[in-house]
């Protein structure tokens, strides 16, 4: 029974490339999976369950622009990596997301049903936020540059 699977949301393999921002140290490397609760980066890590990050999202490393902006928190470290949740991003970057996960879904009915039933986001003024994180609204729109 210790192998249930306890995620909320199917994952799919991309490799988009990555800025985390811990503050004092930051790292660029590649997602390996990603899914709308969060994702899973591969390497080395010098960081804590629980610390809190700003992401920067791009879809190749040679792409200029951002296309996801988002905070996130680690909810698992391994020997490959860390987990990461959402905990807020703007809502273009939520649609971004959620359309590209759609559009890679080798079953895109299952997925569409995830977004439909486990609403553990919250919307508020161009902001979604994940409602099992406690954290101030103020804060994330700090660390989201938003006004």
């Amino acid at each position: 029974m210790g192998d249930i699977n306890r995620r909320q949301f199917s994952r799919i393999n991309i490799r988009w490339a990555v800025y985390l921002d811990f503050g004092s140290t930051q790292y660029h490397c590649l997602l390996d999976n990603v899914s709308l609760g969060g994702f899973l980066v591969k390497g080395e890590f010098r960081q804590s369950i629980g610390d809190i990050c700003k992401i920067h999202v791009k879809e190749s490393a040679l792409y200029s622009e951002v296309v996801l902006h988002a905070v996130g928190s680690i909810v698992r470290i391994c020997d490959c990596g860390i987990a990461l949740e959402f905990i807020g991003m703007k809502l273009d970057s939520y649609f971004f997301l959620q359309a590209n996960l759609l559009s890679k879904a080798i079953n895109p009915s299952v997925l569409g049903n995830e977004i439909v039933k486990r609403n553990i986001f919250d919307f508020d003024d161009g902001l979604l936020i994940c409602n099992t994180f406690n954290c101030s609204r103020k804060k994330l729109k700090k660390l989201l540059d938003l006004p």
